[in-house]
């Protein structure tokens, strides 16, 4: 029985670990799902600014197309009078 406290020691040293691990583990977890939020957060502003690219795009798309169909009714080549 001279081996028991050097088992328990043994074993009161692996829980110490574990311990000590599972509080590292319980940060990092706390730190990747602050990370997650934040992508998230950001991901939500990125579609929001997309959908506004996307309006803009195409007010542009048509402003283009009333200028394309202006100059098509103009006639010419655009280099002076077209007689």
């Amino acid at each position: 029985m001279t081996d028991q406290p050097s088992r328990l020691d043994r074993i009161e040293q692996i829980l110490a670990i574990t311990a000590s691990q599972q509080q590292a583990n319980t940060a990092a977890i706390a730190e990747l799902t602050k990370d997650v939020s934040d992508l998230t957060e950001a991901i939500a502003d990125y579609i929001v600014e997309a959908e506004t690219d996307r309006e803009v795009i195409k007010q542009n798309q048509a402003e283009i197309r009333r200028i394309w169909e202006y100059l098509l009714k103009q006639g010419g080549n655009g280099n002076g009078s077209s007689s």
